[in-house]
């Protein structure tokens, strides 16, 4: 997200099962601009700190109840020095691998997606009594992270982690796996990717050759998640050089997927005049997603990276959520709100999540090929997993309404 926080039927099962494989499944020879026809396929996020997998079974027994087609686990580690990451605070391989598996035994597509987050977001961390003096044990986002990708901590530690995790779960699957997985090289790393794309170059080629050694080619795409800053020229692409720019576009060129957490402004198709006056309607919040991604796609990646549209991989939204800031900042997560206003952000987020489910169901404009809700977190975790007090039943029944269509 772009805070850290504290830390989401015959021919319709015909057609979502098909949305899954084409997300997880086997890459495409040449990579098309996407008008798909079929619905994008919806999927759910599932945070945790080491341990914090335990209860997979479970959890990933409630996603396919509600009928959530994928899955995407979100190991998170603490950052606790310059390139330096607390791999003993998340998930290790064993414990990703588990979730894995029961995840593909359950017919769900599935996403891998390392999260690196400040220590002080982790379970039990007291500031008062740490050793640790870093400006990082409190960062209030990752995107702020000085990581080299290439350092051993972050290619061996975590990347080459989840790909033996993913391995793992497919040896244990054997000859009974049918669907694929996808791996997240990098996710919401701005100053990282904004410094060095040069260096997630090298990431990307060291990940193919560690996937093709392990024999897992045809099994995971490499994919890498971009914060929606990227969407924002002078937060992201206006600082770079244009020597940087020509190593971010080879670097996501290369890609096999490429994904976006999507929290940009949702009240921009309603008139000027009116939006202060009224909420958008489903249909409008749809169309300000329609607009934000045909941005993306023409003004950030084609006009200035300079990718042609056969260039750009296959697009999927990485996160999508509701916070704080409603409708207009759905990405801010933090702030005390009043009982009346809780009341009409109660609003704003089912309708944020109405106008989404019809985004992903709409034939033309749409290019996204799946979507993952973010539900960790005040107002974010709508059906109240982690708190009950959380949930927003109007956003729920959105979602579940749109996945039993």
């Amino acid at each position: 997200m772009s805070r850290a926080r504290g830390r989401l039927v015959a021919t319709a099962v015909l057609l979502g099962a098909l949305a899954v494989v084409r997300l997880a499944g086997a890459r495409a020879d040449s990579k098309e601009e996407v008008k798909p026809a079929a619905p994008a396929a919806l999927g759910v996020s599932y945070f945790g700190w080491k341990g914090q997998y335990a209860d997979a079974a479970k959890r990933i027994a409630a996603f396919k109840e509600i009928g959530f087609q994928v899955v995407a686990f979100i190991p998170t580690y603490g950052y606790v020095g310059h390139n330096k990451i607390d791999l003993a605070s998340g998930p290790d391989p064993a414990e990703l691998s588990d979730a894995v598996e029961i995840a593909l035994r359950s017919g769900l597509g599935v996403v891998v997606k390392p999260h690196l987050d400040p220590p002080a977001y982790g379970p039990g961390f007291d500031p008062f009594t740490s050793d640790n003096y870093s400006w990082r044990v409190s960062c209030p986002w990752r995107g702020f992270f000085d990581l080299d990708p290439m350092s051993d901590d972050y290619r061996t530690g975590i990347v080459n982690r989840s790909l033996a995790a993913l391995k793992s779960a497919f040896d244990k699957l054997g000859n009974t796996a049918t669907m694929s997985a996808r791996l997240e090289l990098g996710v919401e790393l701005m100053n990282s990717e904004v410094d060095s794309p040069e260096r997630w170059e090298l990431l990307l080629a060291a990940a193919k050759k560690e996937r093709h050694r392990l024999g897992l080619d045809q099994k995971v795409q490499l994919s890498h998640d971009f914060t929606h800053h990227i969407e924002i020229l002078d937060d992201f692409v206006a600082r770079m050089s244009s020597t940087k720019r020509a190593s971010l576009r080879r670097y996501i060129h290369g890609l096999d997927a490429l994904s976006l957490s999507q929290y940009m402004d949702l009240t921009i198709a309603v008139p000027t005049a009116e939006r202060s006056q009224r909420l958008p309607t489903p249909d409008e919040v749809a169309q300000a997603l329609v607009t934000h991604e045909k941005n993306f796609r023409e003004q950030i990646l084609g006009k200035e990276l300079g990718l042609k549209p056969k260039e750009i991989p296959p697009l999927h939204i990485g996160e999508f959520g509701v916070g704080r800031g409603g409708l207009k900042h759905p990405n801010l997560w933090a702030g005390d709100a009043t009982p009346a206003q809780e009341k009409e952000l109660a609003r704003e987020i089912a309708r944020g999540h109405e106008g989404f489910v019809r985004y992903l169901a709409l034939p033309e404009g749409r290019g996204v090929e799946s979507a993952i809700l973010w539900v960790t977190g005040a107002h974010y975790d709508i059906f109240g997993w982690e708190n009950p007090k959380y949930a927003n039943p109007d956003a729920t029944a959105a979602i579940r309404a749109a996945l039993k269509h």
